[in-house]
């Protein structure tokens, strides 16, 4: 199932009262927004581990979240925190 997020049009600013530097900033602001959600839609839809050395990863390990998945490029193997324990997940050819 993929994920699509959908665009922004425009934003309706026809009240007179908004000065046109704050229409001018609410246009940039949606034109900056278009141009991120489709790295945001990928994000989701090709989810990958992020990659570090070995070395980086021991280095941040006692702040990592229970449940992160990174990808140790020193090791060619994916690792993981579970219950405060780093571990690597072992893999076999595909298919």
């Amino acid at each position: 199932m993929s994920l699509f997020l959908q665009r922004i049009d425009a934003a309706p600013l026809n009240d007179s009262d908004l000065s046109a530097e704050f229409r001018q900033w609410i246009s940039v602001l949606i034109d900056t927004l278009n141009e991120i959600i489709p790295t945001v839609q990928d994000s989701f839809n090709f989810l990958t581990a992020p990659s570090y050395t070995a070395a980086e990863i021991a280095a941040m390990s006692a702040n990592l979240d229970n449940g992160v998945f990174l990808y140790d490029t020193t090791n060619n193997e994916y690792v993981g925190k579970q219950s405060g324990v780093l571990v690597k997940f072992t893999t076999t050819a595909y298919p």
